[in-house]
């Protein structure tokens, strides 16, 4: 065989290069710790190693937004327990009002609480993040969510929508509640709203639910018909106020109600006047209207007397001069729910209006009962968002744990796959050295033969 210089030159060096850069590879194994440099060295082992790391990354990201989520609801609960404590403390203030023996000065500083309190609901309903995100504005997080109107009503500007952040694959958590279900969607227990045309001859009260069926039955079918669905009462006094006995003459009273639709009226003949006989020592009549057969309420009209005890009833509403059949109107508009900011300014209103009359005091027991059932179904309310608050936390916590095994689990598997094997690093690097310094020292040697050394 013959092999000329070239390759014998050729052959030398290249062998010399494959062994230096075996020895290149080893070393740079030994500095990184890694058993697989490229996916050339074990294509299999490259693959296991990317999906791990994908894994480890998709993992970290579920943490990064469970820890997102959790620091938002912490937040979040720490609001809604200072909502509570307002709430408990406007109901506190509620039952203290309802003392009878309160003057209206007395009512008027219970009110400069209730205002304060009001105020610092709107506050808490308005709250902010570090980043000036609206928490309770649904997905309008640089939306003022809560309003404040011109006559101190709230409006909610928000939406019903809640942010949700990703905690496992497919898995998601709402880490904001809306304003809508915190301080809105809060059941009305009347189920409506009730108004005078004229609280200075007759009032309405709150009235008491006593049939929800009816209610459905009856308001239901005018579904349909744009908000708000207000039935009419009509009270007529029969008597002849031009009578000069007016109002010392026996109490003659009529009741008619008109639907929503503006159909009618109907007559009501269920109605009582309740404290007909005792009316000038009590200093007002209660008329009690029976309607659980027509729409499932009942509601009581308070009528005040004059400085003789005699009741004043329809009177002049319509300022035109006393007849017969003068009338005042009542609303009952149907509202299912109350939110909480607006209960808290109708009872700071209600105790800054004045109630001289007994029949004042009278109504104002009777909403007052209202106020503080709806602010018993607000506390509810609040108290339903924590525990579900607190039931994602606990979620939170255990899926983080979970991912935090994963890692480990992810980690071991890596160190398995790519982290070198020292000792037997360091024994290939010493004997590829030896090698490649004998193969420098052959080379030398075999490049210096030549026919001439023999001649």
């Amino acid at each position: 065989m013959r092999i000329s210089t070239t390759q014998a030159f050729t052959g030398g060096v290249n062998s010399i290069q494959d062994i230096y850069a075996e020895l290149l590879r080893t070393q740079e194994q030994i500095s990184t710790g890694k058993e697989v440099l490229s996916p050339s060295d074990d294509p299999v082992a490259a693959t296991r190693i990317l999906n791990l790391q994908e894994d480890n990354a998709l993992l970290s990201r579920f943490r990064s937004n469970i820890t997102l989520a959790s620091n938002s609801l912490f937040e979040q609960e720490a609001l809604l327990n200072s909502t509570l404590i307002a709430v408990q403390r406007l109901e506190e203030l509620t039952i203290q009002a309802g003392d009878g023996a309160l003057s209206n000065v007395d009512r008027v500083a219970i009110g400069l609480e209730t205002q304060q309190i009001y105020e610092q609901l709107v506050d808490i309903a308005n709250s902010q993040n570090a980043r000036g995100e609206f928490l309770f504005a649904g997905s309008q997080a640089q939306q003022q969510p809560f309003l404040v109107q011109p006559d101190g009503s709230v409006n909610y500007a928000g939406d019903e929508n809640v942010r949700a952040v990703e905690i496992a694959g497919g898995s998601f958590v709402s880490i904001r509640d809306s304003g809508h279900e915190i301080f809105q969607n809060i059941d009305n227990t009347q189920r409506v709203v009730t108004s005078s045309s004229n609280e200075a001859i007759a009032r309405i009260g709150a009235g008491a639910l006593v049939d929800d069926d009816a209610f459905d039955n009856y308001f239901d079918l005018y579904a349909a018909l744009p908000a708000p669905q207000t039935t009419t009462l009509t009270l007529t006094d029969n008597r002849d106020a031009t009578d000069p006995n007016f109002p010392n003459v026996p109490l003659n009273y009529s009741l008619e109600y008109s639907p929503p639709d503006g159909s009618g009226p109907i007559a009501i003949t269920n109605f009582n006047l309740v404290n007909e006989n005792s009316v000038d020592s009590d200093g007002f009549l209660e008329i009690q209207v029976d309607l659980s057969a027509e729409f499932g309420q009942t509601f009581s009209l308070y009528l005040p007397t004059d400085e003789n005890g005699f009741v004043v009833g329809a009177g002049d509403p319509d300022g035109a001069g006393a007849t017969v059949g003068e009338q005042t109107q009542f609303f009952i508009e149907r509202q299912e729910t109350q939110g909480l900011l607006n209960t808290a300014f109708e009872l700071t209103q209600l105790l800054n209006a004045p109630a001289d009359e007994s029949s004042a005091n009278q109504n104002l027991s009777d909403r007052l009962g209202r106020i503080l059932s709806n602010l018993d179904s607000a506390g509810r309310n609040i108290d339903n968002v924590s525990a579900s608050i607190g039931a994602r936390l606990n979620l939170l916590e255990s899926t983080d744990t979970l991912h935090e095994d994963s890692e480990l689990f992810n980690a071991e598997a890596l160190s398995t796959i790519e982290d070198l094997d020292f000792v037997r690093a360091l024994s290939d690097l010493s004997l590829q050295q030896t090698v490649l310094e004998a193969a420098q020292a052959s080379y030398v040697q075999v490049t210096r033969l030549s026919l001439f050394d023999r001649l």
